[in-house]
């Protein structure tokens, strides 16, 4: 006789032989999700890469967690497509299912706690290169960082070890340890900790919504770039909406014997929450490729409209210095020649035409001592005020008197 995998409600029978499949909403949801999240990645890279020709510690944040947060929504695919997991628990038979299967539902539990440290550190060193110089925002930036670190790494502790099998690694001891009400009952620390943990990440991500709210209207922003912001925070509403709802569809699997079907639910609001969040921190990236596209760069060199030709001599080349050689040749702050002593310039050759410091004062100068007076006080060119009042004049007026 086959046994379900948990025992069905009142009024509803097994289907061993034609279950039902409920894995359709995550299969629709993880492809569009990676449909959009793989194009934005690679804008996000190429912009850095190739356009900015910038890279910091936050672009290695984001390729580690953009990796891993691609990885795990594929495994929610093969979760769901695999065994029991995307089926009622009562429609699956206990000799159907393998260590394979269980191991995975473990893993992809265990896996939970990282994947949303990351992604929290994403978007914080996202908001932290934005506004790197305030000094409370980043103080308030260290801090979440630090406290949503110990709240996810204390639930990934928690579930391995009360989910974990105690000797054994059969199937039938991976089973066990999953119906352990340390695992999945509603009173378990499974069940409390878990439970504290979806809460805080809805909080977290409602956290990392309103900080940034008191320093946009700092930010000099023109019309195009205020519509960006705008979206960016309403993708952050619906990360906060997602999170809330994956909590309350958490907190309700805990009060019922179905320990597959019940958590469908609860992986779209996962995988959704993850394509938002690395979406949101590959926005501006995706602006800049725009502007990069279709703007026009105006400089020394820029034609903005198509030259005639007739005006053209057929003795000059169209290739001119570039903009990034001529500013190295021209505009160098290192090479300009002020910033180097008139010495060095001896050696120049004559046609350098370009400024020149001045050279080195030929005649010995003596601040420190004054002028000597002149010798004929009387003559006419010497007939002026500070002479006729000074002591040597005013002695000479006495004695003549």
């Amino acid at each position: 006789m086959e046994l379900p995998l948990s025992l069905p409600p009142p009024g509803v029978s097994s289907n061993f032989e034609n279950p039902q499949f409920l894995g359709l909403p995550v299969l629709v949801t993880a492809s569009l999700c990676l449909a959009l999240l793989v194009p934005f990645a690679v804008a996000r890279i190429y912009a850095r890469v190739v356009v900015l020709r910038i890279w910091k510690f936050e672009d290695y944040v984001f390729c580690l967690t953009c990796a891993l947060g691609i990885a795990m929504i594929a495994f929610s695919i093969s979760i769901v497509l695999e065994g029991p997991n995307g089926h009622h628990a009562w429609d699956v038979s206990r000799d159907d299912v393998t260590k394979a299967s269980l191991l995975n539902i473990l893993s992809y539990w265990i896996a939970l706690g990282p994947i949303f440290w990351f992604l929290k550190l994403a978007l914080f060193c996202f908001l932290l290169n934005s506004f790197t110089s305030v000094r409370w925002f980043k103080n308030c930036v260290l801090i979440g960082i630090v406290i949503t670190g110990l709240v996810f790494s204390t639930y990934t502790i928690v579930i391995t070890l009360s989910c974990g099998p105690r000797s054994e690694t059969q199937t039938m001891d991976y089973l066990l340890a999953l119906k352990d009400a340390k695992c999945t009952g509603p009173n378990g620390i499974n069940a409390m900790v878990a439970n504290i943990t979806t809460t805080f990440n809805a909080f977290s991500n409602v956290y990392l919504l309103l900080l940034p709210f008191p320093l946009i209207s700092t930010l000099e922003l023109h019309r195009l770039q205020r519509r960006g912001v705008y979206i960016m925070h309403g993708m952050g509403l619906l990360l906060c909406t997602c999170s809330i709802i994956g909590a309350v569809f958490r907190i309700k699997s805990w009060h019922t014997s179905d320990l597959t079907g019940s958590q469908i639910p609860h992986t779209v609001a996962i995988v959704l929450e993850i394509a938002l969040s690395l979406i949101i921190t590959c926005m501006p990236s995706v602006y800049t490729l725009w502007r990069y596209y279709t703007l026009p760069d105006i400089d020394d060199i820029t034609t903005l409209a198509t030259p005639n030709s007739k005006n053209l001599s057929t003795m000059t080349s169209l290739h001119t210095e570039s903009r990034a050689t001529w500013r190295k040749t021209h505009l160098s702050i290192e090479e300009m020649p002020y910033r180097q002593a008139s010495v060095k310039y001896k050696n120049r050759p004559t046609g350098d035409t370009r400024m020149k410091a001045l050279p080195a004062t030929p005649l010995p100068l003596n601040l420190s001592s004054m002028p000597p007076s002149p010798r004929t006080p009387n003559s006419f060119h010497s007939m002026h005020l500070p002479i006729m009042l000074s002591p040597r004049t005013r002695r000479d007026e006495s004695l003549r008197l």
